[in-house]
C-alpha cells in the first residue's frame, strides 16, 4: 500500500508540473508577446514605472526558457507574480478570494452529497414504483439545465419575489447557501446516478438474503450493508466533481456578485492577466490532485479488502467489485 501510495504522489506531482508548464509556455510564447502586449496595452490602468518593473520582473527581454526557470523558481518560493492590470501582488489577490470559493464550494459540494444521496435512496428503495421512476428522471432533469439559468431562476425567486437575501450583498450563510444550490444541482445528478446503479446492484447480491436469513432488520441491512458497499463506485464520481465544482463557479460567482476564484479567473481572462490564470491553474490544479489522492486513502476505510492491494490495477478491480457485506 505504501509503495501505490507513492507511486499516486508522484503521478500527483506530474500532473501538476505538466499543467504548470502547458499553461505558461501556451501564454506565455505565442506569437506577438501577449504579457508585453498586455503591459503597453493604452487603456490598461498601470504606470509607466510599473510597467517599466513588471518588464524587468518577467524577463521579457529573455527567451522563453530562461523565462519559464525563473517562473518555477519563484512558485517554489510562494510567489506567483503580479497582476498586469493592476500591479498587485497575485498571491495576496488569490488569498483574498480563495475564502468565498471555498465556502461556495464546501456548501455545494454538502448539498449535492445530500442531493443526490435522497434521489438514489428514493430511486432504489422507494416502496412506490411511480417514485422509484421520477427519481431516476430527475438526474437528468438536473443536468439539461445550465448553471446560469438555475442561478438566474433561484436569484429572481429568492431575491426579487421572496425577498429572502439581497442580490448586491453578501448576508453570509444564507447566500452561499443560495448561491451553492443551482452549483450543486449538476454535480448531485452524476452522484445520484452511480449511487443508485452501485445500490441496486449492491442489493440485488446474495449476501442480502443470507442476512435477511439471520434476522437483521432492513434498515440495517440497507445503511450497514449495502449502502456501504454500493457506495464505493460514487467515492470515484465525487472527486471528479471537484473539478465541475471549481469550474461552475466561475457561472455561478458571476450571477450572484461574489468576489472568489471564478470571479477573478473571469476578469483575469477578459483582461488578458496571463499571471492570474497560470496562478488559478496551478491553484486549481493542486486542489485536484490532492483531492483524487485523498480519495484513494478513503478507499481502503469503505471496503477493507481494498488494503491488501499493491499495483494500481489490482485497486481498480477491487473499486468496481460488489462482493461481500462489509
Amino acid at each position: 500500500m505504501s509503495g501505490y501510495l507513492w507511486r499516486r504522489i508522484g503521478q500527483a506531482l506530474l500532473v501538476v508540473a505538466l499543467a504548470y508548464s502547458a499553461v505558461f509556455f501556451i501564454l506565455n510564447v505565442l506569437p506577438g508577446d501577449p504579457i508585453e502586449q498586455q503591459i503597453s496595452n493604452p487603456e490598461n490602468p498601470i504606470t509607466d514605472e510599473d510597467a517599466a518593473a513588471l518588464r524587468a520582473y518577467y524577463r521579457l527581454d529573455q527567451p522563453a526558457y530562461i523565462q519559464f526557470g525563473v517562473s518555477i523558481g519563484r512558485l517554489f518560493a510562494g510567489d506567483l507574480g503580479y497582476s498586469l492590470n493592476s500591479g498587485q501582488s497575485v498571491s495576496r489577490l488569490l488569498g483574498e478570494a480563495i475564502p468565498s470559493t471555498l465556502a461556495l464550494a464546501s456548501v455545494a459540494f454538502v448539498l449535492a452529497a445530500l442531493i443526490g444521496f435522497a434521489i438514489a435512496m428514493a430511486a432504489v428503495f422507494a416502496p412506490w414504483a411511480p417514485v422509484r421512476e421520477i427519481a431516476r428522471t430527475v438526474p437528468a432533469i438536473f443536468l439539461s439545465v445550465p448553471a446560469f439559468v438555475s442561478g438566474l431562476l433561484v436569484l429572481q425567486l429568492v431575491a426579487f419575489q421572496l425577498g429572502w437575501m439581497s442580490a448586491v450583498r453578501d448576508q453570509g450563510l444564507r447566500s452561499v447557501v443560495f448561491a451553492a444550490l443551482p452549483l450543486a444541482l449538476p454535480v448531485a445528478a452524476p452522484i445520484a446516478q452511480i449511487l443508485a446503479q452501485g445500490l441496486a446492484n449492491a442489493y440485488g447480491q446474495p449476501y442480502v438474503e443470507v442476512l435477511r436469513a439471520k434476522g437483521l432488520p432492513s434498515y440495517r441491512i440497507v445503511f450497514g450493508h449495502v449502502v456501504r458497499n454500493g457506495s464505493i463506485p460514487t467515492v470515484t464520481i465525487v472527486a471528479i466533481t471537484v473539478g465541475e465544482l471549481l469550474a461552475g463557479s466561475v457561472i455561478t460567482e458571476t450571477v450572484f456578485n461574489r468576489t472568489g476564484i471564478g470571479y477573478l479567473t473571469e476578469t483575469a481572462v477578459r483582461n488578458q492577466d496571463t499571471p492570474i490564470i497560470q496562478a488559478v491553474v496551478i491553484s486549481v490544479s493542486i486542489t485536484f490532485v490532492v483531492v483524487n489522492l485523498l480519495v484513494d486513502l478513503v478507499y481502503p476505510l469503505i471496503d477493507p479488502r481494498i488494503r491488501s492491494t499493491d499495483t494500481p490495477r489490482r485497486m481498480t478491480a477491487a473499486r468496481t467489485t460488489e462482493g461481500a457485506p462489509a
